[in-house]
This record gives C-alpha cells, structure tokens and sequence, in this order.
C-alpha cells in the first residue's frame, strides 16, 4: 500500500452489549475509505463468533499520521451503536499508557 487512508475495526458483543471485545479483522488498513467500506459486508459475515453481535465500522485516518503515534479508541453506544476516533498523539518519551475502561464495580469483584 502506498498510504492508509482508513482502518477497519471489528467488535463483538455479548447479547445486550454488556460485554464487547475487539474481534481479528480480515483485514485493518485500506488505501481508502470507499474500500473499506465495501469490505465491510464480507468482514462481517466471516466474524460470526458463537454467541457474539458484531459490530463494524471503518475510520478515516490522515495518511500522514502513519510515522507519528496515533490512538485508536472505541466504545458502544444505544445511540450510534460502535464509534470509532482516531487521534494523533505525543506520548511522553518511555511512556506505555493503557486504559481499562470497565465498570467501577467490575473492578471491585476481581479483588
């Protein structure tokens, strides 16, 4: 590929959606937004996961931001289902960050 211009992210989700998790997509970058919309349809005919909905949905990306660190995050919603941001960041030199995003109470169960 010469450049990504879009990226193709795939989430499977428990019945009610109370439980989601990032699914392997087919494949994740595209040259174009058109493109990876018209792989969507076979993207998700061949994630069926057992008991899983899956969710799709392609983001723009600015091809530019292929040689700088960007951050790639998700979540559901009622309103408009999985929705997808794509941001250019700068971490701090040495810095790994990660997120756990899960329910306050989730948490208090694992201890």
């Amino acid at each position: 590929m010469e450049h990504i211009a879009a990226i193709m992210l795939l989430v499977g989700c428990s019945h009610g959606s109370l439980a989601c998790e990032e699914l392997q997509a087919p494949q994740v970058a595209y040259e174009s937004m058109e493109e990876c919309v018209g792989a969507l349809p076979s993207a998700l005919g061949g994630a069926g996961a057992g008991n899983q909905i899956v969710h799709a949905r392609c983001a723009s990306i600015d091809p530019a931001w292929m040689e700088e660190d960007v951050e790639i995050s998700w979540r559901m919603t009622k309103e408009r289902g999985l929705e997808v941001d794509v941001r250019q960041v700068t971490p701090a030199e040495g810095l790994v960050v990660a997120e756990n995003s899960r329910p306050a109470d989730a948490l208090a169960r694992l201890h």
